[in-house]
């Protein structure tokens, strides 16, 4: 998985920011303001090497941390437009 996912563009500081949190999409920390770049630089080389179909992206570590990393971004958009519930 290291070797598809450094193809799809991850660098070895970004292995070890996954490594930090255990690669578990429940645990993917907020990024901070200056950090939402690298967030999403990271969501869109986990898409790249996740499996293509809808299920099979869904169902993979890939396609999990890809989704808890753009629904970070999401709440802290949110949070600096003020419109966070």
């Amino acid at each position: 998985m290291r070797e598809r996912l450094q193809r799809a563009g991850l660098t070895p500081q970004d292995f070890d920011w996954f490594d930090a949190f255990g690669w578990d999409d429940a645990r993917v920390p907020a990024p901070g303001p200056d950090d939402i770049a690298d967030f999403r630089r990271r969501e869109a080389a986990l898409n790249a090497a996740a499996p293509v179909g809808f299920t099979e992206h869904g169902a993979s570590l890939e396609g999990r941390l890809a989704a808890a990393i753009g629904a970070r971004c999401a709440d802290a958009q949110d949070r600096a437009s003020g419109d966070e519930d």
